[in-house]
């Protein structure tokens, strides 16, 4: 309860500042976009022979932001509905629910299931004087890894690594930014650890050096193991390069994505290669193979295996609203083939 009111405390206090600051300087705009999901096609399980339908990653987002003067910004986003298409089709906890505790807020709908989800992804304030800028409230921890730099909205989980699909990426906490040069930044963050036990600290070194991007960062969690607090670290080696109208990715995580694997007792690695080709304004055709292992001794599905993903996908955007996605690929053990439309109304609010 303390630290919950120590949340509502520094936001109400940042509200103020806020309005005080929008007094003195001119300009200021939001908009509100509304989007909405819709996949649909069929698995096909190697092992139990069987074919079945999936809504794939049909979901309802918001997402709100702007800015509120020169120095200050938002952006809230929420995951409404969401279907579990793991599940074959089924709509799991379809209509999500908001937590009681407002500030241990779990997993944002995105994942296998391992945590509850709320409806919340991310709500923050960020105060930007020049080159140093500062980000309150629930945002994305610093994982690095250029698979977490699209919204969820634009992802098909079938073509998502292990980890991004059980990383509990979304925690309550503070960011200060700081722009060494144009083409550097440094992060550093304290937030809540993704299994909201205590807080997590992590960095982050954003580059862009002509064509070469990189996002690295370490970010170390306690878990708790009986009457012990034990810190694990988790690093990310975020690299891409765009060469004209192809752009090339390597990402690298020093963990499995499986969440036994997220503790400090479990070794896993985490290795993503995309190559993502604009073919024109409208068509962006894309490849993805995603390799995950541990050597988790816990008896589950991930027991001396390894997660692969393999997938290509073809997206046409004949409008700046609306795009058309077809996937096809092979994950853990499932053949998917889907169809996605996703539509962004926006409105304009000041």
């Amino acid at each position: 309860m303390r630290k919950y009111l120590v949340v509502c405390a520094a936001m109400m206090l940042l509200c103020s500042l806020v309005r005080a600051q929008e007094a003195e300087d001119a300009g200021s705009g939001a908009v509100l976009s509304v989007i909405p999901r819709f996949d649909a096609g069929m698995l096909y399980d190697f092992d139990a022979k069987e074919a079945s339908f999936s809504f794939g990653n049909t979901s309802l987002y918001t997402l709100f932001e702007g800015d509120i003067s020169q120095n200050w910004s938002f952006s809230i986003a929420n995951h409404w509905v969401a279907s579990d298409g793991w599940a074959g089709g089924a709509f799991g906890n379809a209509i999500a629910t908001p937590t009681a505790d407002l500030y241990q807020l779990h997993l944002p709908l995105k994942g296998i299931g391992f945590h509850e989800g709320n409806f919340l992804d991310w709500a923050y304030l960020t105060f930007a004087p020049g080159d140093l800028s500062f980000t309150l409230g629930k945002q994305m921890l610093l994982v690095g890894g250029w698979e977490f730099d699209d919204y969820d909205f634009d992802v098909n989980p079938f073509n998502a690594s292990l980890f991004w699909n059980s990383f509990t990426c979304y925690q309550w906490g503070v960011t200060a930014a700081w722009d060494l040069s144009e083409s550097s930044a440094l992060s550093l963050q304290a937030a809540c650890s993704p299994f909201n036990e205590a807080l997590s600290y992590a960095a982050q070194w954003d580059g862009t050096y002509g064509p070469y991007s990189m996002k690295w960062s370490a970010l170390r969690y306690p878990c708790q193991r009986g009457c012990d607090k034990i810190w694990n670290t988790v690093f990310c080696l975020g690299n891409r390069l765009e060469l004209g109208d192809v752009t090339l990715t390597l990402d690298y995580f020093n963990r499995c994505g499986d969440p036994e694997c997220l503790v400090p007792d479990i070794d896993g690695h985490t290795v993503n290669g995309s190559v993502l080709f604009a073919a024109s304004d409208e068509w962006e055709l894309g490849c993805k193979v995603s390799y995950n292992s541990s050597n988790n001794p816990f008896k589950n599905k991930y027991d001396g295996e390894t997660f692969l993903m393999a997938g290509a996908t073809a997206t046409w955007s004949p409008a700046d609203d609306i795009s058309i996605q077809t996937s096809a690929g092979y994950s853990d053990g499932l053949g998917f083939a889907l169809l996605g439309v996703k539509y962004n109304f926006e409105l304009n609010i000041f």
